[in-house]
């Protein structure tokens, strides 16, 4: 399916079109492996032929369909090569026999079983899922498709609508009760086939790519019929949120949280939140200024944003910071708040693809406003020795710098101006933990490269493009790692549910001893449904669900994703060093992992443990290698 967001999404994306991604599943192009250093080629040499006037004509779902068969049937052979097409049918039949498999690979199996769905062939969709559900190297896969398979066992059952309704009770009674509601709000969030029809001219407005057709086809053959029969759904949902409603209550997580504030052996420490801006006014006595006055770095193109917080037009922020709080509730799974309730309210008043544009630019504005702020408030609490530095980047709001639209070369070296100026501030001003709740994706790239079909004239040219900036970006991030050794990087995974080597996200796929990738779990201590992983690189994790926090207004507002979890590890990373300041990054990491409990199988990593690890780093004090 169409990307519908940043892979990254709370990191730098709209908080609205990160919720669709999390519920439809976000699909992705293969990334091209670029050589080391590569030179983003600019558009006049990518663009040799002028792009199609209308790609999408005469396109219907059996043409669609094809197209998109064909189509991921060759990226799955690109993508995994052990798994052979020509033996999907007994993969489907004995699923142990298939390879285990990539996230990639998953994703072109659930664009087989779309197809198959949309053109009737109702066994062979249910069988790819299950495939998929029980081969997916990414556990938190086993339940994918939720939505596909309860309504393609909604069109088995028949005519009756009973029985249809028993049909699709029977699939979301699989999931796992703290999954349920997240899983199920994509039956709710869309009410009207006027939201079917804007999503699908928004996607024909990008050059035909088997990404851009799956979503169309998605659209037209899956959900469409799903706002028609939306009642069932609803009845269905109704049914199963009751039966778990009458069992006793899961038990939640005990995560453990130490506060500093009377601690006689705490030292200071400066922090730094390195996002779309943090309210200065809000952090006050914890505002670190250097000695030329100022609180960090600020970059953003618009000459006319020079605060330390980004900040929207006052007509945008009366009228849609009110469903920041909404939107994660739906994300959540609390369809029935009041909060969620505005949202869908707004949802079922698009009726065009301009307004839809409209509100997801609106929602992107806002979201840049609020998220690093938020951001900052989980990094320093409990811990006043900790002084904030801010850095404003607005390459990390990708989403509104480049709205449907990739960067050019002036804009990606002001990216690397920007990098160095940081880099020089940190060293300058001896920062020892840095959060970094953002990242860049190959496969976001191609989506917005999609959109400028006068510049990119073929999908081969989008994905060679998107590639090289890619390589552009983790060779800045590689080098800020390197020129900053003393300082503690903090970045969250990505919001993805993928594996971030396999993808290549970036900073968070790059391996440095000064580096530390945090993923999200819930309230009850599970990976988040839509944690980014990585057995060996993602070894940490912390809550990131519904994390409270204050935004640029004051106000308190629950937010979710690695971008909530990661400045919760950054904060316990800034009290071992505020309790013994000669500990080292790697020392930090290594605290970290050795202290925290161990997630169960079938996931892996631990969650951190605030009181061990300070426990252990006030025993070793002395004892451990020095920072410089």
């Amino acid at each position: 399916m169409r990307r519908l967001t940043a892979s990254l999404a709370p990191s730098r994306s709209a908080l609205f079109p990160a919720l669709l991604c999390a519920l439809l599943g976000c699909g992705g192009p293969a990334a091209i492996t670029p050589a080391p250093h590569a030179t983003v080629p600019p558009p006049d040499v990518v663009a040799t032929q002028p792009a199609p006037r209308s790609p999408w004509d005469g396109l219907g779902t059996p043409e669609l369909a094809a197209f998109v068969s064909e189509h991921a049937m060759a990226r799955l052979r690109e993508v995994q090569p052990d798994l052979d097409p020509a033996q999907l049918d007994s993969y489907r039949a004995a699923p142990t026999t298939a390879p285990l498999l990539s996230g990639r690979a998953v994703e072109r199996l659930l664009d087989l079983a779309v197809t198959a769905t949309a053109t009737g062939h109702l066994d062979d969709a249910e069988k790819t899922i299950r495939l998929v559900r029980a081969r997916a190297k990414n556990r938190n896969s086993a339940f994918a498709a939720t939505t596909l398979l309860a309504e393609l066992k909604r069109r088995q059952a028949g005519d009756d609508g009973a029985a249809q309704e028993t049909a699709i009770a029977t699939v979301l009674r699989e999931l796992p009760r703290p999954r349920f509601g997240a899983a199920t709000v994509v039956f709710q969030l869309f009410q009207t086939e006027a939201q079917v029809d804007a999503n699908v001219a928004q996607t024909k407005e990008q050059m035909l790519a088997l990404e851009t057709a799956g979503s169309v086809l998605y659209f037209e053959g899956v959900l469409r019929s799903i706002v028609q029969n939306r009642a069932h759904f609803l009845a269905a949902i109704a049914t199963v949120r009751a039966e778990n409603e009458a069992r006793p209550a899961d038990a939640l997580f005990a995560f453990s949280t130490v506060d500093l504030t009377r601690a006689r052996d705490a030292q200071d420490v400066v922090v730094g939140v390195w996002d779309t801006g943090s309210q200065p006014t809000l952090f006050e006595s914890q505002l670190f200024t250097d000695a030329a006055g100022a609180h960090g770095v600020i970059s953003d193109p618009l000459p006319e944003q020079t605060a330390y917080t980004y900040q929207p037009a006052p007509e945008i922020l009366e009228r849609y910071t009110p469903f920041l709080r909404g939107v994660m509730d739906l994300r959540a799974g609390m369809a029935s708040s009041p909060d969620a309730q505005r949202v869908l309210e707004l949802e079922r008043s698009i009726t065009d693809v301009d307004a839809l544009r409209a509100t997801d630019r609106a929602l992107d504005e806002v979201g840049e406003w609020a998220h690093g702020t938020h951001v900052a408030g989980i990094l320093l609490a409990g811990n006043p020795k900790a002084k904030l530095a801010i850095f404003r980047s607005a390459w990390a709001g990708e989403s509104r710098t480049y709205f449907e639209r990739g960067p050019t070369d002036a804009e990606l070296d002001a990216e690397r101006a920007n990098i160095e100026r940081i880099a020089a501030y940190v060293r300058a001003n001896h920062v020892r933990v840095i959060n970094a709740s953002l990242g860049f994706s190959v496969d976001y790239l191609e989506d917005a490269l999609r959109h400028q079909p006068d510049l990119y004239a073929t999908d081969d040219a989008v994905r060679a493009r998107a590639a090289a900036i890619q390589a552009r970006r983790k060779e800045n991030w590689a080098w800020i790692f390197a020129q900053c050794p003393d300082t503690l990087f903090v970045v969250a995974a990505g919001n993805s549910n993928r594996d971030i080597l396999e993808y290549d996200d970036v900073p968070a796929s790059i391996d440095a001893p000064n580096v530390l990738v945090v993923g999200a779990v819930d309230k009850w201590g599970n990976w988040a449904t839509f944690t980014n992983s990585n057995p060996e690189r993602v070894r940490l994790f912390d809550l990131g669900v519904e994390v409270d926090s204050v935004i640029p207004s004051g106000a308190h507002v629950p937010l979710s994703g690695t971008s909530m979890a990661s400045p919760n590890v950054a904060n316990l990373a800034a009290k071992l060093i505020s309790v013994d300041p000669a500990l080292t990054p790697a020392r930090v990491r290594a605290l970290l992992e050795e202290t925290g409990d161990a997630i169960a199988a079938p996931f892996s990593g631990r969650i951190v443990h605030e009181q061990r690890a300070v426990d252990r780093a006030r025993r070793e004090r002395g004892r451990a290698p020095r920072a410089r």
